[in-house]
């Protein structure tokens, strides 16, 4: 209840100098500046759900290093010393002239003492290779010449399953997909954040200049009031008017504070997006509309639209008709014309969903391959060589005994029916089944997409051209009708009905205009083209997104980005605290912590 105060004072604070008849300049005038192009430079730095999606991203390099490791060869090092002793308990030797009983003590017999080195060495083919190498070498009180040593090297090769590529490199192939996924799963969210920042600027444009129409709102509201209650002390209208126009200034002065708070919602809106702090000050480029409401001697001011161009313009004519030459074009609104085949053509072509939809079949087909490997049976040829020395160093060949030994055969693993890798393998076929369906789905969400978009974009032109029309005749309306309202020719319900009229229709055209801005930076989106930001073939290190700041906005000053939350015990990890979740009710309001025993 405390900020929703000051927000209320802080917005009634702004709203003061209306109601005193002071002039109030723009809500952008002060603040720290920030073009369009600038915000989305600092997004891209700043934002904090781009940040969670670089950390993701770089997830999918650390998955492919991790499956390139099963190729890599195992060494193995083994440093032992043993050490026993073998006792047996026998009687004492003593005098056979006392005849007494002899207490037994323990008598050492043999006693070892063993050391031994040993180093194995593991290596694994993407055929299903298998070579493992083994040296080892003991010795007696590390003398050579009770040396002991023995070499192995042991060779298992699939046969049949596991020998081909397809399961030695699955898990590689399937890392490296999913890596450019990822890249460009990292592109799609640059692409949204892009859009954002966009709608979030027009937004603020939006407000800014619905805050000047109903600035001016207020301004013709008050001189109607006042021209009101100067008529009615002169007995030219009854007081029911001077009511009607006193409401209608009220009702005008409630639409800025609704604008005020939406302007400021705006504003935090795009600070969240860039990471500034919410008590930063800014400003946007937002331009001022003209209507042509404040016409001068001998011009004519006209809001005119022309369907062919998709132009909605300011035209300010000078002379008396049929003489009127122009003298300025202020252009308000300009559409942008596409064609449909080209747009669908591109965004078939680079939209990311649809893109990754078909990497995501090729993963299925990769793990497809892997369980077929399964079907087949487990048959692997295996040969070895061993090689023992006694009495004599590893390396010595002039002493001691050696013994060579060879093995080979073939080995086999029948599993009764193979159940387990037949379903394996039908869930696998499954599964891609569902991933092609779910690539047909993307394909027609494209196309359908796209449609819609460039269907939205059509009505917004249209409704933009329609909105100036309709400015333009209710602008004419209202005119009259404060006229003859001054001639005593109408009553203020006309005036007021007109004035509201005109209102509607200038805040519609400002709505609608700035919704066909956001169509297009929507139909950016849709079409999915690549922000060139980000390297899509995963050459490089995952989680890079190109990002520069405008020599202007640098020399200018970037904003800081919004203070870190302050530090908790909670965040501690040997912290002792435990919380528990409790239902709240009026009378416990505050979560309930209790201390660890320990």
């Amino acid at each position: 209840m405390k900020l929703q105060s000051q927000l209320l004072l802080a917005i009634l604070l702004s709203v003061l100098p209306l109601l005193s008849g002071q002039d109030v300049p723009a809500s952008n005038a002060s603040g720290r500046f920030l073009a369009l192009d600038e915000c989305i430079e600092i997004a891209i730095i700043n934002n904090l759900a781009l940040k969670v999606s670089c950390l993701n991203d770089r997830e999918s390099d650390v998955a492919v290093r991790s499956a390139w490791s099963q190729y890599y060869p195992d060494f193995g090092l083994n440093i032992n010393s043993i050490n026993s002793t073998n006792t047996s308990t026998a009687a004492a030797s003593v005098s056979t002239a006392i005849p007494s009983t002899t207490p037994l003590v323990p008598i050492p017999i043999t006693g070892t003492d063993s050391n031994t080195i040993s180093g194995t060495m593991l290596q694994s083919s993407p055929w299903g290779t298998q070579l493992e190498l083994l040296l080892s070498e003991s010795r007696k009180n590390l003398d050579r010449s009770t040396a002991t040593g023995n070499m192995e090297v042991s060779l298992t090769q699939h046969l049949w399953k596991g020998r081909s590529t397809n399961v030695g490199l699955a898990a590689i192939r399937t890392a490296r997909v999913n890596r450019l996924i990822s890249r460009g799963a990292l592109d799609l969210a640059t692409q949204h954040l892009i859009f954002s920042v966009r709608s979030g600027y027009a937004n603020i444009i939006r407000e800014i200049q619905q805050r000047a129409v109903n600035v001016e709102a207020i301004r013709t509201a008050r001189y109607f009031l006042n021209f009101t209650l100067a008529r009615f002390k002169a007995g030219q209208v009854i007081q029911l008017d001077v009511l009607n126009a006193e409401v209608q200034l009220h009702s005008r002065e409630l639409d800025l504070v609704a604008t005020e708070r939406l302007l400021e919602s705006a504003y935090d809106t795009l600070k969240q997006l860039l990471d500034l702090p919410l008590e930063e000050v800014i400003r946007v480029d937002a331009p001022e509309v003209h209507f042509g409401e404040k016409a001068e001697p001998d011009l004519k001011k006209t809001l005119e639209s022309d369907d062919p161009s998709g132009t909605v313009s300011l035209v300010i004519r000078k002379g008396e008709a049929p003489n009127q030459k122009v003298v300025e074009t202020k252009l308000l609104f300009q559409a942008t014309h596409f064609d449909e085949n080209t747009v669908m053509g591109q965004a078939l072509e680079h939209r990311i969903d649809l893109l990754n939809a078909r990497r995501a079949v090729a993963v299925q087909k990769i793990n497809t391959l892997l369980a077929h490997d399964g079907l087949g049976y487990q048959v692997d040829l295996n040969g070895a060589f061993a090689r023992t020395d006694s009495g004599r160093a590893f390396f010595e060949r002039d002493n001691g005994s050696e013994i060579n030994s060879w093995r080979y055969g073939i080995s086999m693993t029948i599993p009764w029916g193979k159940i387990a890798d037949r379903a394996t393998y039908e869930l696998a076929l499954l599964a891609q089944e569902k991933s092609e369906i779910a690539l047909k789905q993307s394909w027609t969400q494209v196309q359908v997409d796209v449609r819609n978009i460039l269907r939205v974009l059509r009505v917004a032109e249209k409704s933009t051209l329609i909105g100036g029309r309709q400015v333009e005749q209710a602008k004419r309306a209202a005119d009259a009708a404060r006229m003859m309202f001054e001639r005593g020719l109408q009553d203020s319900f006309a005036v007021i009905t007109d004035e509201n009229a005109y209102l509607v229709a200038k805040t519609n055209f400002i709505s609608v205009k700035l919704d066909y801005v956001i169509d297009l930076a929507q139909l950016e989106l849709v079409v999915g083209k690549p922000t060139g930001r980000i390297n899509l073939a995963g050459e490089s290190v995952g989680g890079l997104i190109d990002a520069t700041l405008p020599a202007a906005l640098v020399e200018r000053g970037v904003p800081q980005v919004a203070s870190e939350p302050e530090s908790r015990p909670e965040e501690d990890p040997y912290n002792t605290t435990h919380e528990y979740r409790k239902d709240y009710t009026s009378s416990k309001s505050n979560p309930i912590f209790i201390e660890s025993d320990k």
